[in-house]
């Protein structure tokens, strides 16, 4: 009864809202060149490109976030089942774009998410015919997730998550959503708090589990090998020219506009910790150079990486430019501080899970827009600082740089984190070669 009134309410809203629907459709290429699609247009010559005797799973993620969240699983899923055909949908046209972009080796199709109204819905579902349907994050519909189960297509939530304005929302609508939910066969939350909050609503308690945030996965690097018997600290400061006393901090990934704030702070901080050793590392190693002219503009003598210690004046220079390729993970192996470059400007910050995994404390500007998850998590658990200027990583790193036992604190707090989310495709392959092979 709840799905004839969604339906008569959907059909209702849709015949009284047609003409705005149909202006946005004409004056939005956006729209105008997907709507035909997602309302099943050509779905068959689509569809009959799909090989036949072979399972299917149909991964949906909604847009950009959602999509760099379903990457690992993608890419783990083929690899352990190369003979499985993967048929991939996500519902904004940027999601669409980058999931062609970074999984087009993985993925057997691509397909539009249909629109939810109930005879399209099951068109897609019936041409498509998936063994498995596979839900990132979000983007319910109940016309599709009812045809899932009248289909007997088992469904799975994974790296779910519920903010606490989706929560009232789920809860004041819970007759229509909860019953939504519980058809799913398995749903994995990003925390056990996400967890909690589902059963609260009234999902059933067994079938919700907190399995950890994919994203990690997404952005760890491949080698983290932070255990110290890995990392001969000595002989890389050697190779360096770091001597055992100094105190090591690395601006890492860094981009125009950031060095001088650094340098200014490291000129200011080198007066009261003459021990202090900075690396600075450059998004961009062709700005080497420049970045050398900035530290000489401000009386500071500074070495390349990239130019040979006897063609330098001072070979002891405690101020290195990282201007080479793949050395930046080995010193953040052995470094004392990080900073996360690319977030004092709004550029979107780099992955700060690296130091992270290294048991490094982390510093990083404001703009962190594409680890948002990452650096509020690392926020969290106290193993990061946000600072927003020079005057803010002077007064930061001076606090970190007299208290040795922060500094620990931090970066164990941030390694755990690290440690906690590690495997997470991992744990839901299980889910998912449990229901594939029950089939």
């Amino acid at each position: 009864m709840k799905m004839v009134f969604y339906n008569i309410f959907q059909v209702t809203g849709l015949i009284l809202l047609s003409p705005l629907l149909l202006i946005k459709i004409i004056i939005s290429p956006k729209y105008r060149g997907r709507i035909f699609l997602k309302l099943g247009f050509a779905l068959e010559t689509l569809t009959q490109k799909l090989p036949d005797g072979r399972k299917r799973i149909w991964v949906h993620a909604l847009s950009v976030g959602e999509v760099l969240s379903a990457q690992p699983l993608v890419r783990k899923i083929r690899s352990t089942y190369p003979d499985i055909t993967i048929i991939f949908s996500a519902s904004t046209k940027t999601g669409e774009e980058l999931c062609r972009d970074v999984m087009a080796d993985d993925i057997d199709l691509f397909v539009p998410f249909p629109i939810d109204l109930y005879s399209i819905a099951k068109k897609f579902i019936n041409l498509i015919n998936p063994d498995l349907f596979i839900l990132i994050e979000t983007d319910f519909w109940p016309n599709f997730v009812d045809i899932l189960a009248k289909e007997n297509i088992p469904a799975i939530l994974v790296n779910g998550r519920i903010s606490q304005s989706s929560f009232k929302r789920y809860h004041r609508f819970r007759f229509l959503f909860v019953p939504m939910f519980n058809i799913f066969r398995f749903i994995s939350m990003q925390t056990a708090a996400d967890a909690i909050k589902m059963v609260q609503l009234g999902v059933e308690a067994d079938k919700v589990k907190a399995l950890g945030n994919l994203k990690y996965d997404a952005v760890l690097p491949d080698t983290v090998g932070w255990e110290k018997e890995q990392r001969p600290t000595s002989f890389y400061r050697k190779q360096f020219g770091i001597t055992p006393e100094k105190i090591v901090w690395i601006a890492g990934s860094t981009h125009a506009g950031e060095e001088v704030a650094i340098l200014a702070a490291y000129k200011r901080l080198s007066l009261l910790f003459p021990d202090l050793f900075l690396v600075l590392a450059p998004r961009n190693v062709e700005r080497g150079r420049q970045i050398k002219e900035i530290a000489n503009n401000l009386g500071l003598t500074v070495r390349q990486r990239t130019v040979p210690f006897q063609d330098e004046e001072v070979p002891g220079t405690p101020l290195l430019i990282l201007d080479t390729m793949g050395e930046l993970s080995r010193m953040y192996s052995f470094c004392d501080i990080a900073f996360i470059g690319g977030s004092l400007i709004p550029d979107g910050g780099h992955n700060p899970l690296e130091p992270a995994a290294f048991g490094k404390p982390i510093l990083f500007g404001p703009y962190m827009d594409d680890f948002t998850e990452i650096s509020s998590d690392l926020l969290d658990k106290n193993a990061a600082i946000v600072c927003h200027d020079e005057d803010d990583i002077f007064e930061i790193l001076k606090h970190l740089l007299t208290n040795a036992t922060l500094r620990k604190e931090m970066g164990e707090q941030a390694q755990a984190l690290v440690l906690q989310h590690r495997g997470v495709t991992m744990r839901h392959l299980e889910i998912i070669d449990f229901i594939i092979n029950s089939k």
